[in-house]
């Protein structure tokens, strides 16, 4: 028993120090081109798709600026709507999503709320208030999620239908690599672990 708490002491260590590359299709939204100056409202951007709603709103320095590159993602576009994402991911293991979030500049926060779906279900709703602040005020939030093998990223707008919305920018789902020098402490561990087991039946 007590070589099995050792070395489930040792997994644990197996922590997420940095993280692998993202398996989303263009989480920052610079795939398509928009103008600086200019928003648009399509269907489909690159590995996004519409699911409910007038489609997915891109903007360019309107209303705020982007967090990275130049491009962000409105969802309240002329009224409340949702874009999804179809990932491979392995089926058991975990992931983290991580994207950037910001209420609309002067806007209050009951128009600017979004959830974040997994496979359909809720994982998060977020909501800030705007009429504070001009410009984008971005945060980053990061969840832990299970994949299936194959698994469906949703957001949608769920706040006031005016067309006045929080904006997503930094979508990324990634998977935990430890650093190298976390392995080279779990295999001394278990190095050590042997050791013992084998001191352990030599005394016997």
């Amino acid at each position: 028993m007590k070589n099995l708490v050792i070395t489930a002491a040792l997994l644990a260590s197996l922590g997420s120090a940095h993280a692998g590359p993202s398996i989303v299709v263009d989480g920052s939204f610079e795939q398509q081109a928009q103008a600086s100056g200019t928003w648009g409202v399509y269907q489909t951007l690159p590995g996004w798709t519409t699911f409910a709603g007038a489609g997915i709103e891109l903007r360019n320095s309107v209303a705020g600026t982007a967090s990275s590159g130049k491009n962000f993602v409105e969802l309240d576009s002329h009224r409340n709507s949702g874009m999804s994402q179809t990932l491979t991911t392995l089926a058991g293991s975990f992931y983290t999503l991580s994207f950037d979030y910001s209420a609309r500049e002067g806007i209050a926060a009951a128009s600017n709320g979004i959830e974040v779906l997994w496979n359909g279900a809720s994982v998060a709703t977020l909501t800030a208030d705007g009429t504070g602040f001009s410009g984008s005020n971005w945060n980053l939030y990061s969840y832990n999620l299970l994949g299936t093998g194959s698994d469906v990223l949703g957001f949608r707008s769920v706040g006031t239908n005016d067309g006045f919305g929080g904006s997503l920018d930094s979508v990324a789902v990634t998977t935990a690599v430890p650093e190298p020098a976390t392995w080279a402490m779990t295999l001394a561990g278990f190095a050590l672990v042997g050791f013992w087991l084998r001191r352990r039946r030599s005394n016997r």
